[in-house]
């Protein structure tokens, strides 16, 4: 991540960007488990309700490609699609548990 160009993009300074990271490690993970467990569950509405929020969230980051798989997430169960879901939440998942490493990694380091 690199947090000279996240502050730029926002407009904030880089102190400030790290604080956005320690809020998304910190409120995120709610999200996952809301995610994981209407993914289990196959509610419909919750699934999409957790993508959107981690849509804007990893966007808010400037994670481009995770939010768009958020929001593929999020159009699949508007369209009741359970079967494209079992292809496309479990990667997404995985890829977050990834970019929680890497943001924990630039919190240390910083």
């Amino acid at each position: 991540m690199d947090i000279k160009q996240v502050a730029s993009q926002l407009g904030l300074d880089e102190e400030d960007i790290y604080d956005v990271v320690a809020l998304f490690i910190k409120t995120a993970p709610s999200d996952l488990m809301k995610l994981i467990s209407a993914y289990n569950a196959k509610n419909m509405v919750q699934i999409e309700e957790a993508a959107h929020s981690l849509k804007g969230s990893t966007s808010t980051l400037g994670f481009s490609d995770i939010s768009k798989e958020a929001q593929l997430i999020m159009r699949q169960s508007r369209q009741n699609d359970i079967e494209s879901l079992t292809t496309t939440v479990p990667p997404f998942l995985s890829r977050m548990k990834e970019l929680f490493l890497e943001l924990k990694a630039v919190l240390k380091n910083r």
